[in-house]
C-alpha cells in the first residue's frame, strides 16, 4: 500500500493532538486545522475544504445527535424530579443500608453507580451526594472514603459500561465499524474486572488507614429533613424506578439492542418528564416542561460540543464514515496507517493492547472521557485488522482506559463535581484513586489479551 500525503498529515494531526492531551493543552483547534488541510489536498480546492470542515462536523454530530438527545431528556427528567421532591423520595430509603463503614461504602457506590447509570455520573452525584453523605457518615466512613466510592462506582463502572444510555460503547464502536451490542458484549467482562480490582484494592487500603489512624470519620450532627410532599413527588419516586426496570426488562425479553433499546429508554424518560409536569403543575406544565427540557439540553451540549470537532476528525480515519465526508473513494486513513504498520512491525495482541489502552488513558487527561472514543474506536479498527485480534475486544479496552481516566477518577479536572459535593481536595482524591484504578485497568489489559 502506498501512502499519500494526507495519510502522513493525519498521522501528524494525531501525534500532535496525543502530545496536546498529554500535556493538557485543548486540542479542537489541532482536529480542526487538521481536517481542514485533509479536505484541500483530497479536494484540490479550499472552497470544497472549507465545506469538507462543516460536513465533517455535521456528520459527526448527526451519528452523536442519539446520544445527545437521551442525555438532554434523561437530565431534563432529573431536574424535573428535583423540583417536585420526589429525587428526594426515592434516595430516602437507601439511606437506611448504612449500618457500618463497609455496608456505607459498598451502599453509597451501589446506589451512585445505579443513578449514574440512568443520567450520568455528573448529575448522579448532585442527586446523590446530598443525601446520602450524612447517612454514610453516621455509620462511620469517612468523607474520603465516600468520595472513592462514588467517584469508582459512578464515574468507572457506570460510565465505563454505559450499558443504559449506550452513549460510550456506541461512540467507540461507531469508530471501530463494530456494532453497539457487540460492543458491550466485548466491555462487560472487561468492566467487572477493572470494577473489582479496583474497588476491591481501593477499599482494602481506605480500610488501613482507618485502622491506622490516619483517616478517621466525622459524625455530623441530625439535619431537618423534609416531609411534606405532593402525591405527584409520591406517585414519581416509585413509578421513575419501575419503569426503567420495566425497560431493562423489556429489551431482555424483545432482544432489543443499539439503537432500539436506546431509543426505548428515552421515550419513556420523555413520557415520565410529561406525566410528572402535567400531574404537578397543571396549566403551568408547559412552563416547567419547557424549562427542564432547556437545562437538559444545555447540560447534553455542554458535554458534547468539544467532542463533535474532535470526533469530525477521527471519523477521517474510519473507512465506513470517510466517504460521508470526503466523497466516495475516499480511504480510511487511519486504517490505512494501521495495516501500513503492521508490515513493517509484527503486530500481535500484546502490544496492540498495550497501546491502546495507553492511548485510551492519555486521550483521557483533558478530564472528558468522550473525547478520546472515537480517536480509540478508530485505532482499534486500524490495528486490529493488520493484528488479525477482535476489534470489539481491542476497542472495549481503549474505552476502559479514557473512560476510566477522562471520565473521572485519575485527573483532577475530572473529579470537580465528587469534590464540589464531599469537600474532598480533587489532588487527593485522584491520587488515592490511581493506583486501584491502573492496577484494574491492567488486569482488564491482561483479561483482554486473552479474550482477542
Amino acid at each position: 500500500m502506498e501512502l499519500t500525503v494526507s495519510h502522513w498529515i493525519y498521522l501528524a494531526v494525531v501525534l500532535l493532538v496525543i502530545l496536546g492531551m498529554v500535556f493538557k493543552r485543548g486540542v479542537i483547534a489541532v482536529t480542526v486545522i487538521g481536517t481542514l488541510i485533509i479536505g484541500w489536498i483530497w479536494s484540490g480546492s479550499f472552497v470544497t475544504a472549507g465545506q469538507t470542515l462543516f460536513t465533517a462536523n455535521l456528520t459527526a454530530a448527526k451519528i452523536l445527535f442519539d446520544i445527545i438527545l437521551i442525555i438532554a431528556l434523561m437530565i431534563a427528567l432529573l431536574r424535573m424530579m428535583e423540583r417536585v421532591g420526589a429525587d428526594y423520595l426515592l434516595m430516602r430509603p437507601m439511606s437506611k443500608l448504612f449500618k457500618s463503614p463497609t455496608g456505607a461504602f459498598f451502599s453509597v457506590g451501589a446506589v451512585k453507580g445505579l443513578i449514574s447509570a440512568f443520567l450520568w455520573p455528573t448529575p448522579a452525584t448532585m442527586t446523590v451526594g446530598p443525601m446520602m453523605i450524612p447517612a454514610a457518615l453516621r455509620a462511620g466512613l469517612p468523607m474520603i472514603g465516600i468520595a472513592v466510592a462514588m467517584n469508582l462506582f459512578g464515574h468507572g463502572i457506570s460510565l465505563s459500561g454505559d450499558f443504559i444510555i449506550q452513549g460510550a460503547p456506541k461512540l467507540t464502536g461507531q469508530a471501530a465499524g463494530v456494532p453497539v451490542s457487540e460492543m458491550i458484549a466485548a466491555s462487560w467482562p472487561l468492566v467487572l474486572v477493572t470494577g473489582l480490582v479496583s474497588v476491591s484494592l481501593a477499599f482494602f487500603m481506605l480500610r488501613k488507614d482507618m485502622k491506622r489512624g490516619v483517616i478517621t470519620a466525622e459524625i455530623p450532627e441530625q439535619e431537618a429533613v423534609r416531609d411534606t410532599f405532593s402525591p405527584v413527588a409520591k406517585t414519581a419516586a416509585w413509578l421513575v424506578p419501575l419503569s426503567f426496570v420495566a425497560v431493562i426488562f423489556t429489551t431482555i425479553w424483545l432482544e432489543l439492542r443499539g439503537g432500539d433499546a436506546t431509543a426505548l429508554v428515552g421515550g419513556v424518560g420523555f413520557l415520565l418528564l410529561i406525566l410528572i409536569a402535567l400531574g404537578e403543575f397543571k396549566t403551568k406544565a408547559h412552563h416547567e416542561l419547557m424549562s427542564a427540557l432547556q437545562e437538559g439540553f444545555v447540560f447534553a451540549i455542554k458535554i458534547f460540543a468539544p467532542v463533535i470537532p474532535i470526533a469530525a476528525f477521527f471519523f477521517l480515519g474510519s473507512p465506513e464514515v470517510a466517504p460521508q465526508i470526503l466523497g466516495e473513494g475516499a480511504p480510511g486513513l487511519l486504517f490505512d496507517l494501521g495495516t501500513a504498520l503492521s508490515t513493517i512491525v509484527p503486530l500481535t495482541a500484546v502490544p496492540v493492547a498495550i497501546i491502546i489502552v495507553t492511548i485510551g488513558i492519555i486521550s483521557g487527561l483533558d478530564g472528558s472521557g468522550f473525547s478520546g472514543l472515537v480517536m480509540v474506536g478508530t485505532l482499534a479498527q486500524a490495528l486490529g485488522v493488520p493484528a488479525g485480534v477482535d476489534i470489539a475486544v481491542l476497542a472495549a479496552l481503549g474505552q476502559m482506559g479514557a473512560i476510566w481516566s477522562g471520565g473521572g477518577t485519575l485527573v483532577p479536572w475530572g473529579v470537580l463535581d465528587i469534590s464540589g459535593v464531599t469537600g474532598v481536595s480533587p489532588d487527593e482524591l485522584t491520587r488515592r484513586n490511581f493506583l486501584p484504578v491502573m492496577a484494574g485497568l491492567l488486569a482488564a489489559t491482561v483479561l483482554a489479551i486473552f479474550l482477542m
